[in-house]
């Protein structure tokens, strides 16, 4: 566009009445500028020549504004943006005079040249002036219309703080009555920002409800500690306040950081923690044009990690899942049109079944593989305990098996917190499946690895889901102790992390993630029924007391000497490392025990139990404070310990 058809495009935005109040501005203070400058007395010797050259200096004045976009602008919601705006405009417009009383000596040489300077500044302050004077006007009505709004604290007093609260006090149709700041900086307690108080801190939260009887609290911090949100939640319970959080900043309206609208708070808000910005160059140097297989890849985690592989372009992506509704859905997520069968591959395939999957590995022969699939709910693994070892233990040695066939260069397995010192079926079958990944490494020196965490908002048939439906069906929701814990992560993070930790590993390695502080259960539910609209009296909590195969708390750390690594979030257990590498004959007698145990499982044998139990005590795993009795897991019932 060029800079003549771009000033005709301002031209057209002018207003008559905003071109006429700027007239007037401007005709005052031409004359009141050389009344300053020169006086009473001498002021009648210039006002010929001020009369000559009027016209001359509006148009110049005039045209500059319309050049820098100054009637682009709303005026009632004039910022310092448009002001640093008007200002350049006039310093231009007094340059270009100055200017022409230097290039034309006949000109405008009749008058001092430091009236221009007063009449830049008296001026720019009347033009603003004028902008200010109708901004204010407008708020004055708005605040006006607000009184009967909504009682409200915005808590953060920072950049996001002060902009929503601008937004509040220029727009009556947002319903706000502001009430003032709360903010954790003691420093910022009992000032005032943008003619709003800073009330107090969130120690002094719940005497500030009370006082000012505040219907609605908004959240102005960007990326707030789930454990903070948490707290402000429970404070406001009573209150039957639902805090609200405002969106990320952004560049909107011309005007830089202004606040999106605010929205509810939902519980990965409450149990996520501070974003941190990862370093993906190693993941994507992992995968990049290579032949990568996902086994499980229609479930919760292993359809993360097919989409975050496939952002960092493998050469063909395998998905591997027996599920043929949830295979589907993820190869249509991510193939690029209907016929795409090069770079996506669907195999409906269970990895239990040898013949067909060692066929599928020798045909794509992949170069890296994520082992997601696994029989994960504790319940229904301690009620099915035989075809949760053939799918977990059996499934992942055939998986194995198949990829020492092909030499696949990386093998990476998705473990569980329930792996450490295991309570029930589910966790040993997965510490099981660690050890037969850390003795293949052991045996091919490559990179297999195991990596742990414990549990992902939002995966299929998890813990939210159920509190959420009994909340929605009216109650009562039942948690199993009041002091039960859990560890919790989003499921894009978790993956992230996986994806890093397959890049650091060691062969044999168990990579453990860092999950933050364990979480209450009974928080979560009471934090659900708030973020729900309801109360406890409406909805009951119920305590129903340990299934086989709960743990109280979960564990992520087994033998306590885990080491750090390059990345904070992550640590690892040094299984690879030879000092602790068994000897070729104890590698014979673990796989003998797992032929053992799923040749039991086969057949619906008590046996498959015992040397489940036998595999998870080995010398691979110490566990000091596991309880034990009689040589027994303390997870397997009386029945099941006589044959």
């Amino acid at each position: 566009m060029t800079k003549l058809k771009y000033f005709f495009m301002q031209l057209r935005r002018v207003s008559p009445k905003h071109f006429a109040a700027d007239l007037v501005v401007i005709l005052t203070s031409i004359f009141l500028a050389m009344y300053l400058r020169v006086g009473l007395d001498t002021y009648v010797h210039f006002i010929d020549a001020l009369k000559l050259y009027l016209p001359f200096i509006v148009l110049i004045r005039f045209a500059c504004m319309v050049m820098f976009g100054c009637y682009s602008v709303m005026w009632r919601y004039v910022s310092t943006v448009d002001a640093a705006r008007l200002a350049r405009a006039v310093a231009l417009s007094v340059a270009i005079i100055m200017a022409f009383t230097v290039l034309v000596p006949a000109g405008l040489q009749g008058l001092p040249r430091s009236f221009y300077i007063i009449d830049g500044l008296l001026v720019t302050l009347g033009l603003m002036g004028a902008r200010l004077y109708r901004r204010m006007l407008y708020e004055s009505k708005a605040k006006h219309s607000t009184r009967e709004g909504k009682r409200t604290l915005i808590y953060g007093a920072g950049n996001n703080g002060r902009l929503l609260a601008n937004r509040f006090k220029s727009d009556a149709g947002c319903g706000v009555n502001l009430i003032g700041f709360i903010d954790d900086d003691n420093e910022k307690n009992g000032s005032s920002i943008g003619g709003v108080p800073v009330l107090g801190t969130r120690d002094s939260l719940k005497h500030i409800l009370d006082v000012f009887q505040v219907s609605q609290l908004i959240i102005a911090v960007p990326d707030l500690p789930g454990d903070v949100l948490r707290d402000i939640v429970q404070i406001t319970r009573p209150y039957r306040i639902r805090p609200r959080l405002t969106s990320a900043i952004s560049d909107t309206n011309q005007v830089k950081n202004a606040v999106e609208i605010h929205r509810e708070i939902d519980l990965a808000d409450l149990l996520s923690r501070p974003r941190r910005e990862m370093d993906l160059t190693a993941v994507r140097d992992l995968v990049r044009g290579k032949r990568v297989l996902i086994t499980g890849a229609g479930g919760s985690i292993g359809s993360e990690i097919a989409r975050q592989v496939m952002s960092h372009e493998p050469g063909r992506l395998l998905l591997l899942d027996h599920s043929e509704y949830n295979l589907y859905e993820i190869d249509r997520e991510l193939r690029l049109s209907t016929h795409d069968t090069q770079r996506v591959v669907p195999l409906m395939i269970d990895i239990k079944d040898e013949a067909s999957l060692r066929v599928a590995m020798k045909e794509y022969h992949p170069e890296v593989v994520f082992h997601a699939a696994a029989y994960k709910h504790v319940h229904l693994v301690e009620s099915n305990p035989y075809p949760s070892i053939l799918n977990n233990v059996y499934g992942t040695r055939v998986l194995v098996e198949a990829c020492k066939d092909i030499d696949v260069e990386t093998f990476v397995m998705i473990s569980t917190d329930k792996a450490v010192n295991p309570a029930g079926v589910m966790g040993a079958t997965k510490r099981v499946c660690e050890l037969i990944v850390t003795a293949a490494a052991i045996e091919t020196g490559r990179r297999y690895c195991s990596t742990r965490f414990g549990n992902v908002l939002g995966s299929s048939g998890s813990l939210i889901p159920l509190l959420q439906s009994q909340i929605a069906q009216g109650g009562p929701v039942t948690v199993t102790h009041p002091d039960m814990t859990r560890f919790f992560m989003l499921i894009p993070e978790a993956v992230s992390l996986v994806l890093k930790a397959a890049t650091i590993a060691r062969p044999g390695d168990v990579n453990v993630l860092r999950m933050g502080e364990p979480v209450r259960i009974v928080e979560i539910a009471r934090s659900l029924i708030t973020l729900m609209g309801k109360t406890e009296d409406e909805i009951p909590l119920v305590f129903t007391g340990l299934r086989p195969g709960e743990k109280m708390f979960e564990e992520l750390y087994i033998r306590g000497d885990e080491l750090k690594t390059e990345d904070p979030d992550i640590l690892t257990l040094p299984n690879g490392d030879s000092k602790l590498a068994p000897k070729s004959e104890e590698l014979y007698a673990m796989h003998a025990q797992v032929d053992r145990m799923v040749d039991a499982a086969v057949e619906g044998k008590k046996e498959a139990l015992f040397e489940l139990n036998e595999l998870v005590k080995s010398k691979y795993t110490p566990p000091p404070d596991m309880h034990q009795d009689d040589g027994r897991l303390s997870y397997l019932p009386t029945s099941r310990t006589k044959h």
